[in-house]
């Protein structure tokens, strides 16, 4: 077993991509730990070949504190765990990252703030905040978050994050938080994948786009806080039964959706949908 840890701590540093970090690693069992704590940053990869992880069994987690950000992450292989973190204080943020294997767990957080287990951070964030996540493979699970509790106040574009998958029996936890408004979007290719996606915060729109093509996919939307709400829901269903649940609860009237589902199972298809505002 290989061991491979990279600590990056930089407080004050010249301009000029202070912090820029480039790792090609091709084998199994690695452990990289990347700080990146203020200044420009980077960690690049992606539309070049210096930042990919090849192998199975291995783990990186790359967290960028504070200003620029960025990070693009390139991950071949299966049981690889990688986790993006920005944040946790504001400055520019930008994560893309590509998976392609199985098994795999992926995470992305921007600002974080997860209920489940209880990390909050964010600490009025306002922050960049744009996430595009490409998987490819089977039994994969990806979470991505983004919170900013002063986003209205402190100015900034609304929340982007898109999660792109293909493959069978993945599972995709889309979390945006926070003020200003929230986009996100969805589309999965493949059977027996399940989406929960929530949109909850005071200020701006809450905008959801899910396309599924696929048999038995469970899809849950929770969109909630003051303001406006809109989601649009498409499910092409060729046999497997899918379950769909959707709630809106906005204190406006401005709530919206729209689904398409083809469902052919003889047992039928279940549809949820909860509005009250």
């Amino acid at each position: 077993m290989r061991k491979l840890i990279f600590i990056l701590a930089v407080l004050a540093c010249p301009p000029a991509y202070s912090n820029e970090i480039y790792i090609n690693q091709s084998g199994d069992f690695l452990w990289q730990d990347v700080i990146q704590d203020g200044d420009d940053n980077q960690i690049k990869g992606i539309s070049q070949t210096d930042m990919k992880l090849d192998g199975d069994y291995n783990v990186m987690i790359n967290h960028q504190w504070g200003d620029n950000h960025l990070q693009e992450v390139e991950v071949d292989g299966n049981s690889n765990y990688t986790v993006i973190a920005q944040g946790g204080g504001g400055n520019n943020n930008s994560a893309q990252v590509s998976v392609t294997g199985a098994n795999n767990y992926t995470g992305v957080f921007q600002g974080f703030h997860y209920d489940g287990f209880g990390f909050y951070q964010d600490t009025d964030e306002t922050g960049g905040h744009e996430a595009f996540v490409t998987t490819t493979g089977d039994y994969n699970s990806h979470m991505s978050t983004q919170t900013d509790t002063n986003r209205g106040g402190g100015g900034g574009s609304p929340h982007h994050l898109a999660n792109i998958y293909n493959g069978d029996f993945n599972t995709v936890e889309h979390i945006q938080m926070g003020k200003a408004g929230h986009d996100g979007f969805v589309e999965i290719q493949g059977d027996d994948n399940t989406v929960d996606l929530l949109q909850r915060g005071n200020g701006g729109q809450k905008w959801a786009d899910i396309v599924l093509t696929g048999d038995d996919h469970t899809v849950d939307v929770d969109q909630r806080g003051s303001n406006s709400a809109s989601a649009t829901i498409d499910l092409t269903n060729s046999g497997g039964a899918y379950n769909f649940t959707l709630t809106q609860n906005v204190t406006t009237s401005a709530d919206s959706y729209s689904v398409t589902g083809y469902c052919t199972n003889s047992s039928g298809c279940s549809l949820s949908v909860n509005r009250n505002n």
